[in-house]
């Protein structure tokens, strides 16, 4: 199926590993323009090498997507060097380190929501501006299975992803008539960077196997599963679809788990 994605210039955050990654190379592969962004720049590097078309066609862009300066820096060398913004895949997150609400650090609150949900609305709202003039622009925001399901001890990380998907609604809403879509995707248990210790530390094993039989299909997801719900939002099959998050996730929200 041809997504309609060749030759559209996407801006992917939080690509130097993992999920992020994977999206960032699932569009290369469709022919589009890729800008890859995070705060590390060798693990960026590596991702553009990844990358079909490799680094004379994508550009490594480091940022901190929590400084709203820094978002609008990094959007205006995306347009400036690749020739315009289509799409916007707002990935970028951090893990929360395991704390009760009543005994959580509050700068350690404070950062979840700043990376995990005001990184969003920084990086929105510097697409927005050219995306309005140019009247059309397509904004793919990834939550997490923990912002519909209360998983314990992760209070700021689930409360900033629960965010991402209410952002996601008012950004449809408020940008639809400028012919800007946006929407959602939230992953479930994935093969990534952020639970590698618990796939692979036998003093993990436990824990893990009873995470995967929670799980409706009795696995983790392919970061490329993720990537690939991505490029459907992203590109012109879903052209009638905004303010909607799809859930990628094995059945774990249909199935009406509350983690703890």
């Amino acid at each position: 199926m041809d997504l309609g994605l060749k030759d559209k210039v996407v801006a992917v955050t939080g690509a130097s590993r993992g999920i992020g990654r994977a999206i960032a190379q699932a569009f290369a592969h469709e022919g589009a323009r890729v800008a890859a962004l995070a705060r590390t720049e060798d693990d960026l590097a590596r991702t553009v090498e990844t990358m079909a078309g490799g680094a004379g066609t994508h550009l490594a862009v480091t940022c901190d997507v929590t400084d709203p300066e820094q978002a609008v820096s990094a959007l205006d060398r995306v347009r400036s060097e690749l020739g315009g913004l289509d799409v916007l895949v707002n990935n970028a997150g951090r893990r929360q380190n395991f704390s009760r609400l009543d005994t959580l650090e509050l700068e350690e609150w404070r950062m979840g929501i700043e990376a995990n949900l005001s990184s969003v609305f920084y990086m929105s709202r510097a697409a927005a501006t050219s995306m309005i003039d140019q009247r059309s622009g397509s904004i793919v925001n990834i939550s997490s299975i923990a912002g519909p399901v209360a998983f314990a001890n992760i209070g700021a990380y689930s409360a900033a992803k629960a965010g991402v998907i209410a952002l996601t609604k008012v950004m449809a809403v408020e940008w639809a008539e400028f012919g800007i879509r946006t929407n959602s995707v939230a992953p479930g248990w994935t093969e990534s960077y952020m639970n590698y210790e618990l796939r692979t530390d036998p003093d993990n094993r436990g824990l893990f196997e009873s995470i995967r039989d929670q799980i409706v299909m009795k696995r983790f997801a392919d970061p490329s599963e993720t990537a690939n719900a991505v490029l459907f939002l992203a590109g012109d099959s879903a052209s009638y679809i905004t303010g909607e998050t799809i859930f990628v996730d094995g059945g774990w929200v249909a199935e009406g788990w509350t983690a703890d």
